[in-house]
């Protein structure tokens, strides 16, 4: 940190663009709030997902269906869940969202221990 003294122009401009950086977090933090509340929804459905498919329960009905049971796959333009690809599909980016969501999580937390372990 530079212990020079400050003149006005360059503190006023320094602290100016350090509020205008505050501001856009105050705006931001309640809709990373809503995204998490979003990405807890996202887990609970690919649990429910996985359970469908790695359970047998997929299994159970793609026989079915192989044999004649009559249903209708229609979908509103999304993979028809009985589509193997478009399971593996949502489970393979839930599992890449999980690790970036991770990632960044770690750099902040190890930002956090490089400034004595105090939260910033």
């Amino acid at each position: 940190m530079d212990n020079a003294p400050l003149d006005l122009a360059t503190a006023q401009a320094r602290l100016d663009e350090i509020q205008k950086l505050y501001r856009e977090w105050t705006l931001l933090a309640p809709r990373l709030e809503a995204a998490q509340q979003d990405w807890q929804r996202g887990a609970d459905i690919i649990q429910e997902l996985a359970r469908f498919y790695f359970e047998g329960e997929y299994l159970r009905y793609h026989e079915a269906i192989e044999n004649g049971l009559p249903v209708n796959l229609h979908t509103e333009g999304e993979y028809s869940v009985m589509s193997e690809d478009g399971l593996w599909h949502a489970f393979h980016e839930q599992h890449t969202l999980a690790w970036q969501r991770l990632r960044s999580a770690i750099a902040v937390l190890d930002t956090d221990a490089k400034h004595g372990g105090h939260a910033i």
